[in-house]
């Protein structure tokens, strides 16, 4: 009998589960509708391809997060585990193969969106198939009250009648109480076992500081940690500005955000978690699946969107259980700036219907059609065309995303377009005049038919294994022909690609979604208010406002926040016995803070306070094992 340590063990390398997730797994082997509600960094993704590992049998797993379900596919793929992803942007042939793959080719999990339950297709092959368990990942998008409410998410409950006897396991890290009822009700889950995981992270030091030099102050934060750290940002460009900034303080910064290239963004990640860099300046683009327990210190330089996406980007802070920090820095400028980008820029119905037609006219998709088609798409090109509003459009988009009308996928593509301009008999006398243009042009030819006859789509990347040149000497050959006249070249950078999940019917496309528009407006404009809420507010502890938003009532303040910090600058009363006590044990060895604890018998917090403070004041440091040591 295959048992789930074995399974976590010899493809996870883990000897022991985290907390709750042996439970969770139990509870869904036992054949339970189940809930997991795990803060971020708890191991969702566990709960659910383990005990799919343990039956026979295939999981199907409903996620509204492509790149996520890219990045587990190919996770599971590298562990010699079968899985396959129906993303946007495959063409119907492709999709019955994918399916009959599923079906008949032994694979272990089927990673779908919440809108391709919709096709007749898919719901035809699911009903044949020998499905272990259902997971629905996000699952507070399927309550009208969640943070990213997502109707498409109601079409689940039709695998309650596809398989009726396939457990639920509905995950999610954000959900409040009146979230977690809805969720239960529109999943239709029957008598669910119910894991709950605190949201109390007692080493995380979450602060909230006005100030306006951001950067110095960042620089200041950066400074006296050892580990990694993260620094938020909502803007592209700004993320760029930032990192250039903190390495003229001597900071090792690098930034990350959607637009870049997949390869640039490996090279960056690896670099941040082998720390070569110490530092990822990045929008919230960053974080998703990245698995790095040593980050020292969260810093926000701007009012995140809402509570929600604040917990889970400050929670990917101190995940090995040493002491962190998550501070979010803001000015007096800050909240009409995160008013402005929230909330006056929530587009009308009208709004909708206008952008709805240019998109489709950019792209130039007839009337009927488009329906799971993947466009290369420059959101910069797109708003300079039709001279529209930046925030206003992008919240557009996001919309569209949500409800149900498309994908957005925020990444960096680049599309390279060729057709030689020269006859064949004059096309050999150029190349013998450079040796590197005739490797790179006689490629061409051999790998790419008609590119005599019309544009024809090149990649450099493929032009460069065949020719062994590099892909930037591929560009700069092309470039070269170009200029000599001898192909014309179209090179386009995209930031992001588009799949429009159903046919363009214009005004009526968008008349079908109107209704749950008032209702995302009503819910962004709570979430915007919660958030400052939470900055403005230094009478309560910040741990206690930020589990109390998730229903955790009766939290005890945690001691170690900007707001329990300054009350015990007004009463220090017994510090310097501490530190005395910390700075006598230290000299014998170096500690981590819950030997230390444990061996001075001395209250947590204050401990915590203490070990801060010297730390500040220079006396102590952390070394690599994350232990205090006298400097």
């Amino acid at each position: 009998m295959i048992i789930p340590e074995d399974i976590l063990s010899r493809y996870w390398g883990f000897s022991s589960f985290r907390p709750l997730q042996k439970e969770i797994i139990s509870s869904v082997l036992n054949g339970r509708d189940t809930i997991a509600l795990l803060p971020t960094g708890g191991g969702k993704s566990i709960c659910f391809q383990v005990p799919a590992m343990v039956e026979d049998g295939i999981c199907i797993v409903i996620s509204p997060l492509v790149a996520l379900m890219q990045d587990q596919v190919q996770s599971l793929t590298e562990k010699g585990i079968k899985a396959i992803n129906l993303s946007g942007g495959i063409s119907f042939n492709e999709l019955s193969i994918l399916l009959d793959n599923a079906l008949y080719g032994n694979y272990k999990f089927l990673y779908l969106s919440p809108e391709r339950l919709e096709q007749e297709i898919v719901q035809n092959y699911i009903r044949q198939m020998k499905v272990n368990l259902i997971a629905i990942d996000e699952a507070h998008c399927i309550s009208q009250w969640g943070n990213d409410f997502r109707p498409a998410y109601k079409n689940v409950v039709r695998l309650r009648e596809l398989q009726p006897l396939a457990p639920f396991l509905a995950l999610t890290a954000t959900a409040t109480p009146e979230v977690l009822e809805d969720t239960i009700k529109e999943l239709k889950l029957e008598l669910p076992e119910i894991f709950k995981q605190s949201f109390i992270r007692p080493n995380i030091s979450y602060q909230v500081i006005e100030e306006n030099d951001k950067v110095y102050r960042t620089g200041v934060l950066l400074k006296r940690i050892k580990g990694s750290a993260i620094v938020y940002l909502r803007n592209r460009r700004e993320t760029i500005e930032i990192s250039e900034q903190l390495n003229a303080l001597g900071i090792t910064a690098t930034y990350y955000h959607g637009g870049i290239s997949i390869t640039e963004k490996k090279d960056k990640l690896n670099r941040w978690l082998n720390g070569s860099i110490s530092t990822m300046v990045a929008t919230n683009a960053f974080g998703m699946g990245i698995d790095n327990p040593h980050v020292r210190l969260v810093v926000h330089l701007q009012i995140p969107e809402s509570i929600e996406s604040y917990f889970q980007e400050a929670g990917r802070a101190g995940r090995d259980g040493a002491y962190s920090e998550a501070i979010l820095l803001h000015n007096k400028t800050d909240e009409k700036r995160v008013e402005k980008q929230f909330i006056s820029a929530l587009p009308t119905t009208q709004d909708l219907k206008f952008i709805y037609k240019k998109l489709n006219n950019f792209l130039q998709i007839p009337y009927g059609e488009g329906e799971y088609v993947r466009y290369p798409f420059s959101f910069g090109e797109f708003i300079k065309t039709y001279q529209l509003p930046s925030s206003l459009t992008y919240n557009t988009l996001k919309g569209f995303d949500r409800l149900g009308i498309l994908q957005l996928s925020e990444e960096f593509d680049r599309k390279t377009i060729i057709r030689y301009k020269l006859a064949s008999s004059n096309l050999f006398s150029y190349f013998e005049n450079d040796q590197s243009i005739s490797v790179v042009g006689k490629s061409i030819l051999r790998l790419y038919e008609g590119v005599f006859d019309m544009p024809v789509s090149v990649d450099p990347e493929f032009i460069s294994t065949k020719t062994g040149q590099s892909p930037q000497n591929v560009i700069q050959v092309l470039k070269r022909m170009a200029q000599d006249e001898v192909i014309d070249l179209q090179m386009i950078d995209t930031d992001s690609s588009i799949t429009f999940l159903v046919p363009r019917e214009d005004d009526r496309t968008i008349n079908k979604i109107a209704s749950e528009l008032q209702q995302t407006h009503e819910k962004k404009i709570n979430q915007v208010k919660s958030i400052i809420a939470y900055v403005r507010n230094n009478k309560i502890c910040k741990n206690v406002q930020l589990v109390s938003y998730f229903g955790e009532d009766d939290a005890p303040d945690c001691g170690i926040c900007s707001v329990c910090l300054q009350k015990k600058k007004k009463s220090t009363s017994g510090i310097n016995e501490v530190a005395e006590q910390i700075r006598a044990t230290l000299k014998e060895s170096p500690l981590d803070s819950k030997y230390l604890i444990h061996q001075l018998n001395l209250p947590e917090e204050q401990t915590l306070y203490t070990l801060k403070l010297l730390i500040d004041n220079g006396e102590i440091g952390i070394n690599a094992k994350n232990q205090y040591y006298i400097k």
